[in-house]
């Protein structure tokens, strides 16, 4: 088979150790970043670039027997180069961040200088999309829905504020405040004059992979109730329940794709679990067998972006997400939110998660840290599922629910009703 040849990546080799966070809590794992990739989004095959990345990396980085972990973070926003038919927006945040690392231990501050180094947020110059911008983009979807388009759509919109200060000290404050089953914090700089900083609260699971038993596995969340609701009248809601068996359909058929014919069962096809202290999900267990000799890259390709986060059909509802969204007064693109972050280990077991309650920080870098910022913006993208029987309103206030982890842990108040913009 002939491969095509990746384009020539950007490769930053950070000046000072930066650390990293993945997998389940409490047992966070820290790493040391040797050497960042950044895979443009203007590069057309962004999936083969970074096989092609992995495949030429020395499985050994030092003299030491410690072998390469990976943290990859994939960008939303390179689903058109996967789907020819979702039109490509132009987006200065990457495609893919690929992450070259060695564990490290857990003391290691990324700042010598004060591992607490403060941070802060201007809760007066908050930016959230009205109430009546969301319900109409919703009322759209339904429209789309009626007329037999799409059976679901998950519609999202952005809330900034300014930030300044440590991103690894906030990252640390969320991960013990509300310890993420799917946790992950990285930095790193596209520019001189541009750092990003991703801190990711995440609940759900995309893909696991097990060399061990030749096992992929995806849990899809799907259905949301306040943690001070009743678990029982989520798991017994008819429409939830609908929303994610269209979920299960969509993963099984991607799955698949990248499976041996017959593996794909559905092992939990529905339990009810609590996160972070404020909410209630659903989720469903799908397994599968790998087809040998396939790739990350070809797994990606066959199930990225994430359903659960997308809509069924996918196709259509990636069209639908883009011309939706795109209306909203304060609209911007996904970027990492609704992407996602993928720890590889050196045998090839990974696990990555979906980039949902997810912290994007972007600015100015401060000369004090390799994490610190002079002054940016830190986005929280929130969303709802779409389907038949959605309520305009209820959808709204479900993407506020799941916006609540920002008053509890930074500190500010989002409103409940918003009036349109003058």
């Amino acid at each position: 088979m002939t491969q095509t040849a990746p384009s020539n990546p950007r490769q930053i080799t950070p000046h000072h150790a930066l650390l990293a966070a993945t997998g389940p809590q409490p047992s966070t794992t820290h790493y040391q970043v040797l050497d960042t990739h950044i895979i443009p989004s203007t590069d057309p095959t962004p999936l083969d670039t970074l096989q092609s990345i992995l495949d030429q990396s020395p499985s050994q980085p030092t003299s030491q027997t410690t072998d390469n972990h990976w943290l990859i973070t994939l960008s939303y926003n390179l689903a058109p180069t996967v789907e020819s038919s979702i039109p490509l927006s132009p987006n200065p945040f990457p495609h893919i961040i690929a992450q070259r690392m060695i564990p490290t231990t857990p003391t290691t501050p990324i700042n010598s200088n004060n591992q607490q180094a403060p941070w802060s947020v201007d809760p007066t110059k908050l930016s959230i999309t009205n109430k009546a911008d969301y319900q109409r983009i919703v009322s759209r979807a339904l429209d789309y829905i009626a007329a037999g388009d799409i059976y679901q759509v998950n519609l999202t919109h952005p809330i900034t504020l300014p930030f300044t200060g440590s991103s690894h000290t906030l990252a640390k404050q969320l991960f013990q405040s509300t310890s993420p089953t799917q946790g992950s914090y990285t930095v790193f700089d596209t520019n001189p004059n541009t750092r990003h900083a991703i801190i990711s609260l995440s609940p759900e699971t995309f893909l696991t992979y097990n060399p061990t038993t030749n096992t992929l596995t995806t849990e899809p969340m799907k259905g949301t109730s306040p943690a001070a609701s009743n678990p029982s009248d989520l798991y017994h809601s008819t429409k939830d329940r609908a929303e994610l068996n269209m979920i299960i359909d969509l993963m099984r058929n991607d799955l698949a794709r990248i499976s041996t014919p017959g593996s794909v069962r559905v092992t939990n096809p529905r339990q009810i679990t609590t996160h972070h202290n404020s909410v209630h999900q659903a989720t469903a267990t799908i397994e599968s067998t790998r087809r040998p000799n396939t790739t990350l890259s070809q797994i990606l390709k066959a199930t990225f972006p994430p359903g659960s986060i997308t809509g069924a059909p996918k196709v259509r509802a990636m069209q639908i997400i883009q011309e939706l969204e795109s209306t909203l007064p304060n609209h911007q693109p996904r970027s990492p939110y609704c992407g996602s972050t993928i720890a590889l280990s050196p045998n090839g077991a990974f696990n990555a998660s979906v980039n949902i309650r997810t912290l994007h920080i972007q600015g100015t870098p401060s000369p004090s840290a390799p994490d610190a910022f002079e002054n940016a913006t830190l986005t929280y993208f929130t969303g709802a599922g779409i389907v038949a029987d959605s309520s305009p309103q209820s959808e709204w206030e479900e993407t506020l629910t799941k916006a609540e982890i920002l008053q509890s842990t930074l500190g500010i108040t989002l409103p409940k009703d918003l009036s349109p913009n003058p």
